[in-house]
């Protein structure tokens, strides 16, 4: 009886040996079949569906192969799509893409990429009309306005070109193309393309938009940015007699008198500048108002600013921050809301 349970233990220990043997056989070979590192197999190791996506599609950008993005699924795939077909600047990858949302904004973002006006019309609307606004945009040219379906987009494509073009060359001619609309939205959204990448103003000039918040209810348009900002760089007042809005027509003639100031005295003193606004009569407070807050934003001096009525005074304190970038500056703000704002934008 025990040589035959001595036997029987012999043969299982001789199977399970096989067996185990087998398994490390199949183990080293699935190793060596799966890919592994930087590559597919690597992906599919991963347990949680979206580290999984995120790996494949991080594969398909370090590779700019598109066909990868067929191993995820839903919006993970349309995302990869998406990312791929424009890192290579292919359009047919966007056509992979199963949400009309996102193939939308891919078409519409390798479109503008390129400054192709008429590959916008594959987005479809409303990311056809954004597109070739901002082709017509970077081209500089307002004429492909015009054929932009959305009028909004329509409006904002000619009017960031007009206040770009005005600057630019100097010639108040162009503030014709600049919307009229007193839509405080409207006219704000303007402004902000038109700033971005536009090139280096004069300090004046900078100035322009920064006195509006001193005038209270103050309601001015696009265009009326357009004359004011030239009218500021060129220090030409007559220029402001095109500005439609009274606190508006202020703010232009106290910019243009201070640019004026500014440019004739050279080193002059601060007391010296602020005793020409006494020219301007009417209008001496809001030059004298200029006059301070283009020297403390100039200067990086802080204590001008309290030179200013209190609520003048916080928005140059703001402006200071906002253009150096240095949050220190609101801390001169005693009203604890306004500092708060302050220093969220800076």
């Amino acid at each position: 009886m025990q040589e035959s349970t001595g036997s029987d233990r012999a043969k299982r220990f001789r199977t399970y040996a096989i067996m185990t043997a087998a398994l490390i056989v199949i183990a080293a070979l699935s190793f060596l079949l799966v890919p592994q590192g930087n590559s597919l197999g690597s992906c599919d190791r991963l347990v949680f569906a979206s580290s999984r996506y995120a790996c494949i599609t991080s594969l398909a950008l370090s590779q700019n192969n598109v066909s990868l993005c067929g191993y995820a699924s839903g919006a993970y795939a349309d995302s990869c799509y998406s990312q791929v077909a424009r890192q290579t600047g292919n359009e047919s990858a966007c056509g992979s893409i199963s949400n009309g949302t996102t193939l939308g904004l891919c078409v519409a973002a390798i479109a503008s990429a390129n400054d192709d006006y008429q590959g916008c019309a594959s987005a479809g609307e409303p990311y056809a009309s954004s597109c070739q606004a901002d082709v017509a945009v970077k081209l500089d040219n307002e004429s492909l306005c015009t054929g932009i379906g959305n009028s909004t987009y329509a409006t904002v494509c000619a009017s960031v070109i007009g206040i770009r073009k005005a600057q630019l060359t100097e010639n108040a001619s162009y503030c014709g193309l600049v919307t009229a609309s007193i839509d405080r939205n409207l006219t704000s959204y303007i402004i902000l393309n038109a700033s971005a990448g536009a090139s280096t103003a004069s300090v004046q000039g900078s100035f322009a938009l920064g006195s509006l918040p001193f005038q209270q209810n103050a309601t001015y348009t696009a265009r009326d940015y357009c004359y004011i900002s030239l009218a500021a760089e060129t220090a030409n007042g007559t220029l402001c007699g095109k500005v439609t809005a009274g606190a508006a027509t202020d703010a232009c003639i106290s910019q243009a008198t201070a640019a004026a100031n500014y440019t004739a005295s050279g080193n002059e003193s601060l007391s010296s500048l602020l005793s020409s606004c006494a020219s301007t009569g009417a209008y001496a407070q809001q030059c004298q108002e200029s006059v301070i807050l283009s020297q403390a934003i100039n200067t990086m001096n802080a204590t001008l600013c309290s030179q200013l009525a209190s609520g003048q005074a916080d928005a140059c304190y703001t402006l200071l921050a906002s253009t150096y970038a240095n949050s220190s500056y609101c801390g001169y703000i005693s009203n604890a809301g306004e500092r708060s704002n302050c220093t969220a934008g800076s």
